[in-house]
């Protein structure tokens, strides 16, 4: 559970950022909720290895271009910081829930597109809440998607819908 690794990385690990993590092969490399979150391990050269989704199993990623909140170092392990510039790109906007709510046009656009898609989030009301979010993971799940309940590049790519 992202939860406890985010915990005890501050507590009896060591947290450090993505952009190190991206340098360091074997860091774990985190997304936190507020539901769901994502692990992933860092092969020190801005890649990734991660248990993607129960259709597509343990792939290669990268970490560029997604949202990470920390990496963390676990202690008793040896670790060795590689060199080259793994340089780690912050994504684009991603949509999803937060507190406050997000709110806008562009959330509308992805209501409707689930909508289309069969996954009804009770509304098109502009407001990415609870129900959106159920729906995007609904999709995520029919996608055979990390099931995240964020709409980053990959589920708006899905969903046939452009971030900017």
């Amino acid at each position: 559970y992202t939860g406890f690794w985010g915990r005890d990385a501050k507590r009896i690990g060591k947290q450090i950022s993505v952009a190190t993590a991206a340098r360091i092969a074997g860091a774990a490399v985190l997304r936190l909720g507020p539901k769901i979150g994502h692990i992933v391990i860092s092969d020190g050269r801005g890649c990734t290895v991660e248990a993607h989704s129960s259709s597509t199993g343990v792939i290669r990623h990268t970490l560029s271009g997604r949202r990470w909140d920390m990496g963390i170092l676990v202690p008793g392990v040896s670790y060795e910081e590689t060199s080259g510039n793994n340089s780690v790109t912050p994504p684009p906007v991603i949509y999803r829930l937060t507190s406050p709510l997000m709110q806008g046009g562009k959330i509308k656009d992805i209501q409707r597109k689930l909508v289309l898609a069969g996954f009804d989030p009770k509304g098109v009301d502009g407001i990415f809440g609870a129900k959106t979010f159920a729906a995007v993971m609904g999709f995520q799940k029919g996608q055979g998607l990390v099931p995240d309940g964020e709409v980053g590049p990959q589920t708006a790519k899905a969903l046939g819908l452009s971030l900017r």
